[in-house]
Parts: C-alpha cells; sequence; structure tokens
C-alpha cells in the first residue's frame, strides 16, 4: 500500500495531509469451512514413520515437519518445589 504525503507550510504554522493511492476491494468472503483435515493434507508437514509417542519435529534440511522420538537428555534425580 503506497502513501502519498503532502507538508505544507505557507502562512500557518504547518499542516499535513495523507492520501492512500489506490483501494482495494475484497470482491468474496465465502471460505468454505472444511472439517476433519488430516496432517497428510497440511503443507510443510510428513507422516511417514510416525509412531505412538512421537513428536513432529522441524527439519530445516528438507523444511517440512516430520515425526520423532523425544529423548531426553538428562535424567532428573530430584524435583525441589522451594518453601512456602
Amino acid at each position: 500500500m503506497a502513501i502519498t504525503a503532502r507538508i505544507s507550510s505557507g502562512t500557518t504554522i504547518g499542516g499535513a495531509s495523507i492520501r492512500q493511492a489506490t483501494r482495494s476491494t475484497v470482491v468474496s468472503q465465502r471460505f468454505d469451512p472444511k472439517p476433519n483435515v488430516s496432517l497428510n493434507e497440511v503443507n510443510g508437514v510428513t507422516t511417514v514413520g510416525a509412531q505412538n509417542g512421537y513428536a513432529l519435529i522441524y527439519d530445516s534440511a528438507i523444511d517440512q515437519f516430520k515425526p520423532e522420538a523425544i529423548e531426553a537428555a538428562t535424567t532428573i534425580q530430584q524435583i525441589t518445589g522451594g518453601t512456602f
């Protein structure tokens, strides 16, 4: 969207006018709902190799989300909730 601005400083302290060059109009606002969309229909997501408990992880090498097993990097030995 381009905006044209003009500032004039004639005999007054100052003034500005801003005018939009062009206007756009939405011709149709019809959006058909599609219930029950599967992940296979979503762009940038692959479910090949998915198993129970996997998470979708982004892989920049293939520019997609893909299923992978989540593994903890450490084992939690103790949780201290603090004092209240």
